[in-house]
């Protein structure tokens, strides 16, 4: 039986059905999302009727800098970019959005105004709430409020580091900072393209490739399907902290001068 034919006025199932819908709706939505997992059953069900679902193709613009806050995305698949352009119209990449993730929120902080853009990077299917409504809800749960507040301190907190990095740290301790931050049991996995890393370390894809690979070579990672394992985590320490800066230029030879800019 579909969706429509359960909920269809007059039909002996529909309210059995719809009231199944909706547990089956928003125990989903508590598996996918941390935030929208201090929600009650009861907030939980006012605020189902309010989501609207998207797709978004790869490259595509949720939303722009400049543009007014109106709508606040869960993503139910894919992946999306936040960014800032740069007056020399580089992008530098903020945060990358995955399934589970919220995009949007910042409109707590941004007084109406988008600051960033946010961008599809592959194929993406999201719910979205007005913002309205979102500010709503927000009011009437302290819960959630709470939780969104948690979320932007991280986020904000994140962006901070990207931008302390790129004004502070040579590119090679940026770009080892990143594998580690993205490591977990010693598995790095990427899940950027090295043009999408290097907008998020502010330097160039190729810059990116030729560290990657002195990295390998010194033996501090090594490459694995879809990103990289960790073999000397001190070693990538060193390089994160700025106490061994590797060139991008030079092939690491057997001398430790070869490997140091």
């Amino acid at each position: 039986m579909t969706t429509e034919a359960l909920t269809r006025p007059g039909s002996a199932a529909a309210p059995r059905g719809h009231q199944a819908l909706q547990r089956s709706i928003a125990w989903y939505l508590r598996q996918l999302s941390r935030v929208l997992n201090v929600l009650s059953d009861e907030e939980l069900e006012r605020l189902i009727p309010m989501l609207t679902e998207r797709s978004f193709r790869p490259r595509q613009v949720l939303f722009a800098a400049g543009d007014p806050a109106e709508r606040v995305y869960l993503l139910l698949k894919g992946r999306v970019k936040i960014y800032q352009v740069a007056e020399n119209g580089k992008e530098i990449i903020l945060d990358v959005v995955g399934k589970g993730g919220i995009v949007g929120d910042m409109a707590i902080v941004e007084d109406g105004e988008r600051t960033a853009c946010a961008a599809a990077i592959d194929e993406t299917v999201a719910v979205s709430i007005t913002w309205e409504d979102f500010s709503h809800l927000l009011q009437q749960s302290p819960k959630l409020g709470f939780a969104m507040m948690e979320l932007m301190a991280r986020r904000l907190a994140g962006m901070q580091r990207t931008f302390m990095n790129i004004v502070s740290k040579p590119v090679s301790a940026r770009l080892a900072d990143t594998l580690l931050n993205r490591q977990e049991e010693g598995v790095i996995q990427l899940g950027l393209t090295h043009q999408e890393l290097a907008q998020t370390i502010g330097t160039s894809r190729e810059t990116v490739t030729a560290l990657l690979s002195r990295f390998g070579a010194l033996g501090a990672i090594a490459p694995i399907p879809d990103g990289y394992r960790v073999v000397d985590e001190d070693l990538l320490d060193d390089i994160a902290n700025g106490d061994l800066a590797v060139s991008p230029r030079h092939p690491v030879g057997s001398q430790a001068g070869s490997m140091i800019s």
